[in-house]
């Protein structure tokens, strides 16, 4: 103790860096894992629009993964560098990242994977008639911040609940311990008499550090297996079930791990080496392969699926559609309810790599979309694509041939209906995936009209892809009133009711969504058609290998049920005789 009464930990003078082998070990590791990590981001933000990574958001998913390396940074350099800065100040970062910064990383991390739930169930809308696919929101958000609050996509109306409840409760708890401020705090929390060592071991073990603990526990023994749960039967194909699944998986060693290194002395020769927090950090960094690298993976296996794709339908594209057969046999109808209504035989050899033509797919388009449009909405996450599409060649088939002045208004607003549910970015869910200049040809025809017959828009254009129901009001007309009712008025639920009176624009015409058509008929050849193709083989396939086995079993055991009766006959006519 000193003059003053202060225990001498305070007056702890700061010790040197430690390059030993363990400590240029620690550096180059981070060194080389950060580098590794930042190209993996790179080349994830560089393909940010192919289809297996937009419907993600990067935004919050990486956003987390650099709040979270920051402190697994913070934990490869404590070894080396840790005890150059004062103990009491090395301690509050420690405290603080902690208590702050590595609950928030994980909350958004969470809030991110817990996106793939919502996705998934935002997306089960487009198996559905178009009359069905009611949204449901607080309407009245220009006069109630509580609407505005709810009205926030999910991932960041958990992130301010949560936010606001850890910096609340560790800069409290901080303020009350007088042990890392001796100067004011509540009685009785500052540092026991004793030796250095004992002190040392109080600042990690201190009542302050369990609501850090209780917040681990609650997203690694609680949120993440009801994440478990809620994905467990959505079988995507774009890898997005086995990262949220790996994710929560890799988490749940951590907080136990980090109690039991942390109380338990057994482990002190290892804590030497090894912080304790360092079990924490294991979980960041399988965090970060199944966030990263696992997506660049995918990416990658994507280019693959899309080129052959591309270069059947380059080889085989002017072939007649006649080429494509219907079966002969309708028994294939049995294999999976996402086949039934085909009318492909997707086994057929010879057709081989014509099932990955655009011919192949109009004829599904044309004939029954309906499995196609099942698959792409719950396995592909994409079936906005099929709805615009067939929603188009309906359109277009009711285009009236001589048409007067009020068939074409009432063109022009199922028109308005098709731009408003797939392909404005401030009101559809789900933006089609359009480049900016199709964009723009389409919002001069469309975009005014559909403000003054909607309102203001329902999706932040910053944040199209924020799927948790609508995040804005909607009005019911130009002049900003608002229903007071739960449930907003679909523009498609009233289009054959009423009929747009205002300016329509000089360019509007049978062909205006041609560009928009053709662009996303090829995204939907290259992305979700083969990936239908070769699931409808796999699962015949896999049905006709399963007959298969059941006859060879049953023919096996007809033949040992006869071998059998004919070795009993032999043998009464050995006995008989003997």
């Amino acid at each position: 103790m000193d003059a003053q009464g202060k225990p001498d930990l305070y007056l702890l003078p700061q010790s040197l860096p430690n390059f030993d082998r363990v400590g240029v070990f620690y550096i180059a590791f981070c060194a080389t894992w950060t580098f590794l990590l930042l190209i993996g981001m790179i080349f994830l933000i560089i393909n940010r629009r192919s289809p297996i990574l937009k419907v993600r958001g990067l935004r919050l998913s990486l956003t987390a993964i650099l709040f979270l390396h920051a402190y697994w940074i913070l934990a490869q350099i404590t070894y080396p560098i840790g005890l150059t800065l004062p103990v009491i100040a090395a301690y509050d970062v420690q405290y603080f990242f902690m208590g702050i910064w590595f609950p928030l990383g994980v909350a958004m991390f969470h809030a991110s994977n817990s996106r793939f739930l919502h996705v998934a169930k935002r997306q089960r809308q487009y198996t559905q008639s178009p009359e069905l696919r009611k949204k449901s929101g607080c309407n009245g958000a220009d006069t109630s911040w509580l609407c505005r609050l709810r009205n926030l996509d999910y991932s960041t109306r958990i992130l301010i609940y949560i936010g606001i409840g850890m910096v609340l409760l560790t800069v409290g708890m901080w303020l009350a311990c007088s042990k890392y401020h001796p100067s004011f705090g509540l009685p009785g929390t500052g540092l026991p008499e004793g030796s250095i060592e004992k002190q040392m071991l109080e600042l990690s073990r201190g009542w302050e550090w369990w609501p850090t603990a209780l917040w681990q526990v609650i997203w690694a023994w609680i949120i993440a297996p009801i994440l478990i749960w809620g994905a467990w039967d959505i079988h995507d194909t774009l890898g997005w079930r086995f990262q949220t699944i790996g994710c929560c998986l890799s988490n749940l060693h951590a907080t136990p791990m980090w109690l039991i290194s942390t109380y338990v002395p057994a482990f002190a020769p290892i804590n030497k080496y090894f912080a304790p927090s360092e079990w924490i950090h294991l979980s960041v960094m399988m965090f970060e392969v199944f966030t990263v690298f696992v997506p660049c993976w995918l990416v990658v296996r994507h280019r693959s699926l899309r080129k052959r794709a591309a270069d059947s339908n380059a080889k085989w594209g002017t072939t007649s559609q006649t080429t494509l057969r219907g079966s002969s046999s309708m028994e294939w109808k049995t294999v999976s309810v996402v086949e039934k209504g085909l009318t492909i035989d997707f086994l057929d050899k010879e057709l081989g790599d014509r099932l990955f033509t655009m011919n192949a797919l109009d004829h599904v388009l044309n004939d029954n979309p309906g499995p196609l449009q099942e698959f792409s909405a719950l396995r592909d996450f994409s079936g906005e694509n099929i709805a615009f599409l067939t929603s188009v060649a309906s359109w277009k088939l009711s285009w009236p041939g001589a048409s007067n002045e009020d068939q074409i208004r009432d063109a022009f607003t199922r028109a308005l209906v098709i731009y408003t549910d797939f392909i404005s970015p401030r009101d559809a869910e789900f933006p089609i995936n359009l480049s900016s200049q199709d964009l723009k040809s389409l919002e001069a025809i469309f975009e005014k009209p559909a403000r003054i017959v909607c309102g203001e828009a329902r999706v932040d254009p910053a944040t199209p892809f924020a799927v948790d129901g609508p995040p804005g009001a909607r009005g019911g007309g130009s002049d900003g009133t608002t229903d007071s009712s739960s449930d907003w008025i679909e523009l498609g639920e009233v289009a054959g009711r009423i009929q747009y009176v205002g300016e329509i624009s000089n360019a509007f015409d049978v062909n205006v969504f041609d560009r928009a058509q053709a662009h996303i008929k090829y995204l939907v050849l290259t992305n979700t058609w083969p990936k239908f193709v070769t699931e409808i083989q796999q699962q015949r396939r896999s049905g006709e290998t399963e007959r298969s086995d059941r006859t060879g079993e049953s023919h096996s055991t007809l033949s040992s049920r006869v071998s059998s009766l004919i070795h009993s006959i032999f043998a009464n006519i050995t006995s008989t005789h003997a």
